[in-house]
C-alpha cells in the first residue's frame, strides 16, 4: 500500500529499510534525543537497551506478511516524493488510555513519527506525512486521532499545532530529560477539525 502527495510517499517496509532502521538506532542517532528521550536513558529503571537482534526479527515478521491493500496499517515508512524515493522515517499509531497513559487496550488512538536524518527535517515532509496518515486513519474510522509529546520538544509541538491538535492533558514535571524536569502532553484532533483544516 502506497499513500502519496507531492512531497511524501507513505509505503509498507521494504527490506532496504531494516539497514536505515538499524543504522538510525546504533550510528545515526541524535533523535533519539527527542523522541521520548527518558527512554534511551540508562539511568531510567525502564531503560531497555537496544536489541538488533529483536529489531530484525520484528522487521522480518513485517516483511514476511503479505498484506492486502484493504487491510488495515498501523504504521507507514516515510520517504521523500522524488526520483530516488528516499527513506527518511516512520509514523505509527498505538493505544492510549482514558488517563492518557499507553495502553493495547486503550480505546484512544494515538500517532507518532520520527524522522531521523538531521538533513530531512524542515522541509514539510513530517506535516505532509501525518496529514496523509491523519487523512488515513479517519477513512478507516478513526473519529478523532491523539498524539503525545513532552513540553522540551519545541519541533513537534509546531508540527502539532500547525496540525490543529488541542492541548487535552498535562502531568507536571513527569518527565526527566537531560538533569531537567519537564511536561508529559497529550493532544487530540477531531475529525471535523482536521477536515475544516484541510479545506482552507
Amino acid at each position: 500500500m502506497r499513500l502519496i502527495d507531492e512531497k511524501v510517499i507513505l509505503r509498507d517496509m521494504i527490506a532496504s529499510d531494516v539497514e536505515d532502521r538499524v543504522r538510525w538506532e546504533t550510528i545515526e542517532t541524535e533523535w533519539l534525543g527527542w523522541d521520548a528521550p527518558w527512554e534511551n536513558d540508562p539511568a531510567n529503571v525502564y531503560y531497555v537497551p537496544f536489541d538488533e537482534a529483536a529489531l530484525r526479527r520484528s522487521c522480518a515478521g513485517k516483511l514476511s506478511r503479505a498484506r492486502e491493500d484493504d487491510e488495515p496499517r498501523a504504521s507507514f515508512e516515510i520517504c521523500v516524493n522524488d526520483a530516488a524515493q528516499t527513506h527518511i522515517g516512520w509514523c505509527n499509531s498505538y493505544r492510549i488510555d482514558e488517563q492518557c497513559f499507553y495502553s493495547p487496550a486503550g480505546d484512544r488512538l494515538a500517532i507518532g513519527i520520527d524522522i531521523p536524518p538531521a538533513q530531512a527535517r524542515h522541509k514539510g515532509y513530517a506535516t505532509a506525512a501525518w496529514r496523509l496518515f491523519i487523512g488515513y486513519l479517519i477513512e478507516n474510522g478513526a473519529s478523532e486521532v491523539y498524539t503525545q509529546t513532552w513540553s522540551g520538544n519545541i519541533r513537534v509541538l509546531g508540527l502539532i499545532e500547525k496540525l490543529g491538535f488541542v492541548e487535552i492533558d498535562r502531568k507536571q514535571g513527569i518527565r526527566h530529560v537531560r538533569g531537567a524536569r519537564y511536561d508529559a502532553l497529550t493532544f487530540r484532533l477531531t475529525k471535523a477539525a482536521f477536515e475544516k483544516l484541510n479545506q482552507e
